[in-house]
């Protein structure tokens, strides 16, 4: 699993939300990788336009896909948040490590 530290803003104009690890939605990585993960924060809300420190879980990283990704990880390595095929805000790794 890839574990990270990010910052995260939701840019869909007037849209909020709910925080806690129910919300899950799609990170797509510079180069085109798409990955669902799980924000960890004790946020009970995320507002529109405003940053977050927060954590991304991505379960479905393992291996193979670690491989794919690992040339790519670097501090403020880009993603672009998804709900479905609708972007919602961007993030930015802060920090990142791969738990076998």
């Amino acid at each position: 699993m890839l574990k990270t530290k990010a910052e995260i803003k939701f840019t869909l104009e007037g849209k909020n939300y709910a925080g806690g690890k129910q919300f899950r939605p799609v990170f797509r990585f510079d180069d085109g990788l798409l990955f669902s993960g799980t924000i960890v924060s004790d946020e009970s809300e995320y507002i529109y336009n405003k940053v977050y420190d927060v954590g991304l879980e991505f379960f479905t990283v393992k291996n193979e896909a670690y491989s794919a990704l690992q040339p790519i990880l670097k501090q403020n390595t880009g993603l672009t948040t998804q709900a479905g095929s609708k972007i919602i805000g961007i993030a930015a790794l802060i920090d990142f490590a791969y738990e076998n």
